[in-house]
């Protein structure tokens, strides 16, 4: 089976990468199944309402239409969009589990799961979402995610991108190291986004995978063929 899987497009009026599409393209065209893994839209910088409908949403959801198997997945950044979408052809999900290749996996955004405390309040997100907005002020409110993240990560930024990894392992195997070790079959691998940090990282037992994002240049897309993953690159 060939799986596509992305996450943290954050398509906005602004913002809609020419990688995006290249990426979408090539999956409607070679992939089995379509992870996307929320943050698809972008609804904290601007009204997700906006981002939809905009003629940059548009084309993303009809790229998205393209998929032979889509699973959207919403994300802390878009966490309302069944609002805005209502397509019967295209399920909305929290999260998705399912198995190929001998694999079980569980795709998520990552932000429900795996953040505290706001993860306890994701049932309540968009009605807490513009009070945070307000309480961030107007600088946080004039910058785009692509310019949030090109300021210098460090080290705090990579321990919780760290952090984010361990708990989506462990969520997923929801069960003491001695029963995975005595079960290696019960394992979940994780596949989510999040954090804008694309790995795939590989343990002795498991192994835990992050799409990345569409927000800066070649930091985005997951490919797994055959339960084998790797880092998607856009062919030349």
């Amino acid at each position: 089976m060939n799986i596509y899987a992305c996450s943290d497009l954050h398509v906005s009026p602004d913002v809609f990468l020419d990688q995006t599409r290249v990426f979408l393209e090539e999956a409607a065209e070679r992939a089995d199944m379509t992870l996307l893994c929320g943050d698809l839209f972008e609804g904290s910088w601007f009204p997700l309402k906006e981002s939809v409908s905009h003629s940059n949403g548009q084309e993303l959801w009809t790229l998205i239409k393209a998929q032979k198997k889509p699973v959207v997945i919403r994300g802390n950044h878009d966490w309302t969009l069944a609002k805005y979408i209502q397509d019967p052809d295209v399920r909305i999900h929290t999260h998705f589990e399912f198995e190929a290749d001998g694999v079980r996996y569980y795709a998520t955004h990552g932000w429900a799961e795996y953040d505290v405390p706001f993860g306890r309040l994701a049932p309540y997100y968009d009605k807490i979402l513009p009070i945070l907005s307000l309480l961030a002020g107007w600088w946080t409110a004039r910058k785009s995610p692509g310019t949030l993240k090109r300021k210098k990560r460090t080290l705090q930024y990579w321990r919780v991108v760290r952090r984010t990894s361990d708990r989506a392992i462990f969520h997923c195997m929801k069960m003491s190291r001695e029963a995975v070790l005595q079960n290696v079959k019960a394992r979940r691998v994780p596949v989510w986004g999040h954090t804008h940090h694309r790995h795939i990282d590989e343990y002795e037992y498991w192994l835990a995978i992050n799409c990345g994002d569409f927000v800066e240049q070649d930091n985005g897309g997951i490919v797994i063929e055959d339960g084998v993953p790797r880092l998607w690159k856009q062919q030349a």
